[in-house]
């Protein structure tokens, strides 16, 4: 894996942990639905933060969503701008509750 050495090249394991990170937030994927440079500017933050260390998947992954919370929305990855369209529609009443109610008797 990646060392803290700036001059360390990423390898095939970090591309490919690189790649899952990615797909898991949205970015990748058949039902992927993010712009390029989106993409492109979580890609660099991931690639910086292998290179500083970071080089757990769980790890870069919380990274990443720590990002996207503390970016005013700006940085959120594609998962958490569909979990906060499926939280809102849900507060709204866009759920349905699977229990029929009881009819009075």
């Amino acid at each position: 894996m990646s060392s803290s050495n700036p001059k360390h090249y990423l390898d095939a394991d970090d591309l490919n942990l690189l790649v899952e990170v990615l797909t898991d937030a949205g970015f990748y994927g058949t039902t992927a639905k993010a712009d390029p440079s989106g993409r492109l500017d979580a890609t660099r933050f991931l690639m910086t933060a292998l290179e500083n260390g970071i080089n757990s998947r769980e790890m870069l992954t919380a990274a990443l969503v720590a990002r996207g919370d503390a970016s005013s929305g700006e940085h959120l990855t594609p998962a958490q701008t569909k979990a906060e369209a499926i939280d809102r529609w849900d507060d709204e009443g866009g759920a349905v509750s699977s229990v029929a109610p009881k009819s009075p008797a």
